[in-house]
């Protein structure tokens, strides 16, 4: 009976000091970890936004000359400028929308130092969607005023 006994009281030493050892492991993970729990960081500060470029003019040289077939496009709006951080830095961000043939499409605009550096079809990312639109004149870039549509010949 009694190395019944004394086998199970090493059984529960062992068991006692196992969890002694979590314990200790669970502290100082406890003390380690929060120190690895930073964010990186951006290597580019956030700088303040310079002055807003003429985005309405810009955006429609832009889209003037991207636009394979302008004539099949209508109602052309444009939103406000945001200033974002891109792949390629701080960038200001607009937002184009236009029907083609019928169905609402959504363009994104990236301009930095006045000139359109890249652009794409908007995705979620972008936020257009929530954002508010304002008519604008494709052909000579003046905001307000919706591009005139093409009429046919008469003939």
């Amino acid at each position: 009976m009694a190395g019944l006994w004394c086998k199970r009281g090493s059984q529960s030493a062992y068991a006692a000091l196992m969890r002694a050892v979590e314990r200790l492991a669970l502290a100082a993970s406890l003390l380690i970890l929060p120190a690895c729990s930073e964010l990186a960081q951006s290597s580019q500060t956030a700088s303040p936004p310079p002055a807003p470029p003429a985005y309405v003019s810009l955006s429609a040289q832009y889209l003037m000359s991207t636009l394979k077939d302008r004539f099949a496009y209508a109602g052309f709006e444009i939103s406000g400028l945001r200033w974002i951080d891109t792949i390629k830095g701080w960038a200001w961000l607009a937002c184009v929308h236009f029907q083609d043939h019928g169905h609402l499409r959504s363009y994104a605009l990236f301009i930095q130092d006045n000139a359109v550096v890249d652009a794409r079809y908007a995705v979620e990312t972008d936020a257009c969607g929530a954002q508010t639109y304002t008519p604008f004149d494709l052909v000579t870039g003046e905001l307000g005023r919706p591009t005139a549509p093409v009429q046919p010949p008469l003939y």
